[in-house]
């Protein structure tokens, strides 16, 4: 089971950015946690669907973020966010055809959450940093 916490290495230094993170985890903590107890699909399918939801409106507030701060590899991290979409989307559908895979989606979610954090998001505040020292 997954059942992490929040660590340090997750953080990227933006507040806004940490705190939707922080939610984001949150969700998937709970889908483990409702996979885990054998909790009926429509409930797993309705948090996965929630899940979908926060990651479409939180992607697009980090783009928004990085726009802001004029980030240059925003176009390659939009592509990762897409795809971390459609593989999702795809988990989903799974589930309204009943053939979710309990281990896949949580090994996905699991993979997504700290590997695009700590090696994509973690680019914006080194990015962010850098920049605060030219201008200092």
């Amino acid at each position: 089971m997954f059942r992490a916490e929040w660590k340090p290495a997750y953080e990227t230094g933006h507040q806004r950015i940490d705190f939707e993170h922080r939610i984001f985890l949150d969700l998937i903590i709970q889908i483990e946690a409702e996979l885990t107890a054998d909790a009926p699909i429509e409930k797993i399918g309705r948090r996965l669907t929630e899940l979908y939801k926060y990651a479409d409106f939180h992607f697009y507030s980090e783009e928004s973020i990085m726009i802001d701060l004029s980030f240059p590899g925003i176009e390659e991290h939009r592509k990762i966010h897409t795809a971390l979409l459609e593989e999702l989307s795809r988990f989903i559908l799974s589930m309204s055809i009943d053939l979710i895979r309990q281990n896949d989606l949580i090994g996905f979610l699991v993979h997504w959450f700290s590997n695009h954090t700590t090696r994509e998001d973690i680019k914006i505040a080194d990015f962010t940093r850098a920049r605060i020292e030219q201008q200092g």
